[in-house]
């Protein structure tokens, strides 16, 4: 046999053995990355909703609160129904006496008797408790939230707010969530009792997972009752134990897994055939470009989600490339469908304290590269906004918050605005000049004038390079701004 034929037969060899051992790193570290990231991402999801959750039960804590604070609504049948119709959250409400006789109700008779109930000897014991599931005398499944009348240092009575399970509230702030093609999202109570999950027929039901979680928080691989398997990422609301559970079919991710395997096969044999024709100069040729494809597989395990640009390569790798680039597409799709709330104020729809970090760091970034030619920063804040939750309630505060977070939207980009924390928001414009921020900072305050109940916003403005091309002291200078414009009111502030 010739020389050549024999370095040639080796170097196919070697080619084949390289592939192989190549193709599973790549599989291993596909595996291990994503199955890390999927329960991570998923843990987060459920944390994220699971502060979702405990919000909308500190609202309707606060109203029922409300209601019991107020004998004007309480002891008027009108107004009790009146509150109770513009607050979607709560199905019926009851007035109780000390013995637990019904004495008001909206929807409802009254004469009925619940002191038999857990909820309450708790609120008659002066504590506001929310309920496990159980069935009404209507034979409805629901939660109560529970809060005493407090009159003279005692209890002379309770308030209960009724939240029914099958048309209620969470419906509409979970249902049109989605993680992956199947994914699903679960609530149940501290006895493990269904809260919410989108097949309806399951609400009210003992969650068959409840009793295998007791972590606080965590991630585990389970198989479902149609044996299916599943990333399960769930989180426990503190002090009600209450369980928030994101599950997504590992079968999406397998199916993803075999495209690829088959793509890489495919290529592979491709590889091997050239390089049995073509010889040293195939070895020299297709090594160097596989050990790039798995420094970019690897990558991904740093959450790195960057595309190959095709061009790098030769023609011959065309479906590889296109194969790691589907990959990275759809992992970092699915890695941000799962995210979605972690970077938005689930009040106010605005972005939220951690994408303000985020992209402060950016842009710190591209003004060290020097690739950031102009910035402004401007810090608002509402006016009375205190005093109008201490006289019309939280309620009517988020009712604010919100209408602002829709108004700074209609004048500027919505992903140039933050919710900084309370009624403090923080607006980023780049590339724009100083005259226009200035002018876009006065008409918010405008609009805000004319728009908003019973505020006013306060704005302080700095720019870059005019005032500084530092972020931390151009967030210096905001600051100093906003303050001078608070103590005026109502008023733009530019920094000089």
């Amino acid at each position: 046999m010739r020389f050549a034929n024999r370095v040639t037969i080796l170097l196919a060899i070697l080619i084949v053995i390289s592939s192989l051992i190549q193709f599973l790193a790549f599989d291993r570290i596909f595996l291990s990355t994503t199955n890390t990231l999927l329960l991570a991402t998923n843990e987060k999801a459920a944390q994220n909703i699971g502060e979702t959750l405990a919000s909308y039960f500190t609202r309707t804590q606060d109203v029922v609160k409300t209601i019991a604070a107020d004998p004007d609504i309480r002891e008027n049948p009108n107004s009790l129904n009146k509150v109770n119709s513009l607050i979607p959250e709560i199905n019926m409400i009851f007035i109780l006496d000390t013995q637990g006789n019904v004495l008001r109700a909206t929807g409802a008779n009254t004469g009925a008797n619940v002191a038999k109930r857990d909820y309450f000897p708790r609120a008659m014991q002066g504590e506001t408790y929310i309920s496990n599931v159980f069935t009404s005398a209507a034979n409805r499944q629901v939660i109560a939230i529970a809060t005493p009348i407090l009159e003279n240092g005692s209890v002379s009575g309770v308030v209960v707010a009724s939240v029914w399970l099958h048309d209620n509230y969470l419906s509409s702030m979970f249902d049109n969530k989605s993680f992956g093609r199947n994914g699903i999202i679960m609530i149940t109570d501290a006895e493990g009792i269904v809260i919410y999950h989108p097949d309806k027929s399951r609400i009210g039901k003992k969650a068959s997972i409840f009793d295998k979680l007791q972590e606080p928080s965590g991630t585990v691989t389970m198989v479902n009752g149609a044996g299916e398997e599943q990333y399960i990422g769930y989180s426990k609301l503190p002090g009600s134990n209450w369980l928030v559970a994101v599950r997504t079919p590992t079968a999406e991710l397998k199916e993803l897994r075999r495209l690829v395997i088959y793509q890489i096969i495919a290529v592979s044999l491709i590889t091997i055939f050239l390089a049995v024709a073509i010889g040293i100069y195939t070895l020299r040729r297709y090594i160097k470009p596989f050990e790039r494809l798995v420094q970019a597989f690897s990558s991904v395990r740093k959450g790195k989600y960057r595309a190959i640009t095709p061009t790098d390569y030769a023609s011959e790798f065309d479906e590889i490339v296109q194969a790691y680039n589907l990959t990275v597409k759809r992992l970092e799709d699915l890695h941000n469908a799962l995210r979605g709330a972690a970077d938005i104020d689930g009040l106010t729809g605005a972005y939220n304290r951690r994408a303000f970090d985020q992209t402060l760091a950016s842009l710190y970034s591209e003004m060290q590269a020097g690739s950031l030619t102009s910035l402004g920063i401007l810090f608002l804040d509402l006016d009375n906004f205190k005093n109008l939750n201490d006289t019309q309630g939280h309620q009517a505060g988020d009712d604010v918050l919100r209408d602002f977070a829709a108004l700074a939207r209609s004048v500027v980009e919505p992903r140039t605005l933050f919710r900084y924390g309370g009624d403090e928001f923080v607006i980023i414009l780049r590339d724009l000049p100083r005259s226009t921020i200035i002018s876009l900072a006065e008409e918010l305050r405008s609009l805000s004038e004319k728009e908003l109940r019973g505020c006013t916003m306060s704005i302080g403005i700095a720019t870059y390079p005019e005032n500084s091309n530092s972020i931390d002291e151009l967030l210096v200078f905001a600051d100093k701004a906003l303050y001078i414009s608070k103590s005026m009111k109502n008023t733009v502030t530019a920094s000089l």
